[in-house]
């Protein structure tokens, strides 16, 4: 697999969609327990 050189833009995008993963892992916390199907989250 080759390694590709990001440009600024695409390094901003890449910490943009971060940011909104962490988002929504923090809004779905509480509700994460054993059992819990990953569709009802």
């Amino acid at each position: 697999m080759a390694i590709s050189i990001k440009t600024a833009e695409e390094i901003e995008k890449m910490r943009t969609a971060g940011r909104l993963a962490a988002e929504v892992l923090t809004m779905i916390e509480a509700e994460v327990k054993a059992g819990v199907h990953t569709d009802d989250l």
